[in-house]
This record gives C-alpha cells, structure tokens and sequence, in this order.
C-alpha cells in the first residue's frame, strides 16, 4: 500500500480517484505530522475498528450498506510493533463540524505513540463517531465513512503481502 503522496507518480489514475474524496478539503493531505516528520500524504492510514463495527453502527443510526459489503484490507497489528517509530495513533476525538473552514496548516492535538496494545481500547466505534452518524442520517447527507474512528498513521509504503481482503 502506497501513501497518497507516492500514489501521485506511482499510479497516477488512483490518486486522481483517491483525491476526489478531499474535493471540499484539499489542504487536509498537507497537515503537517510533526509526529513522523511528514505530512498525512505520507502515510497510509488504517483503523483500529473492525468494518463489522461500522457496519453494526451505521445500520443502527440509519445509514445504508451495500448489500454486496464493502472489501477492507485486515492487517494483524503485531506486524507493526517493528515498525512503530513510523508510527502513530490519531485518536479523532473531535468530530464536532467546525463553526470556520478547518485550519489544515497545524498539527491535530489527539495524537499519540503507536503499540499494538493501544489499539485494543479502541476497536469500538466512539459516541461522537455514533453522534456524527445520526446527524448525518438526519440531514440526509452521506457521511464520511471514518469520521470519529481512531486512525493509524504509517509514514511510508506498507506490503500488501501483510495484508488479507474481507468482506463486510
């Protein structure tokens, strides 16, 4: 798996796909991570949380999942342990909608060393993710899928040969 910044050069035509997604945040790729010395187009990011958790979640504040499911790459965290001066854990406490655009140009204050035991306390998807997701299913608006869910930050490429596909 290649960070945003390297899919650029490297496969053009999916990171054209993968920056649709920031079309109304287009600095947010360049927020610096003075963590890793990088910034978040530098990392690959993955989740703590199962998809069968934000399957359960966003069924019950009302919002669809495909009945085909969505395919996720499973990665086993102790895999990583080697790894974890790379490394480092966004805990997205904050899912409040900002009152002004966000300020991409500072670093996030939720942001803590990586270990794979710290990522036991946070497979679950938080209340504010849950809340995020009612208001979303309110206005009738698609969310985002990861807004509120913990993120794990790899600075650099990681082998798909670690990874496994699943279905959910």
């Amino acid at each position: 798996m290649l960070p945003l910044s390297d899919l650029q050069s490297a496969q053009p035509d999916i990171h054209a796909r993968a920056m649709r997604k920031y079309q109304n945040r287009m600095g947010a790729p360049q927020r610096p991570l003075p963590e890793l010395g990088c910034v978040w187009a530098d990392c690959v990011m993955l989740s703590p949380v199962h998809p069968e958790a934000l399957r359960a979640a966003r069924l019950e504040n009302g919002l669809g999942w495909p009945e085909t499911g969505h395919r996720f790459l499973a990665f086993d965290a102790a895999r990583f342990d080697a790894r974890a001066d790379r490394m480092c854990i966004w805990l997205y406490s904050d899912t409040a909608k900002p009152t002004s655009p966000p300020d991409y140009s500072v670093a996030m204050t939720d942001v803590v060393p990586y270990s794979s035991e710290r990522l036991e306390t946070l497979g679950h998807v938080s209340a504010g993710a849950r809340s995020y997701m009612a208001e979303m299913a309110q206005l009738g608006t698609p969310p985002l899928m990861f807004v509120g869910i913990p993120h794990v930050l790899h600075r650099g490429s990681i082998p798909l040969a670690w990874s496994r596909t699943i279905t959910v």
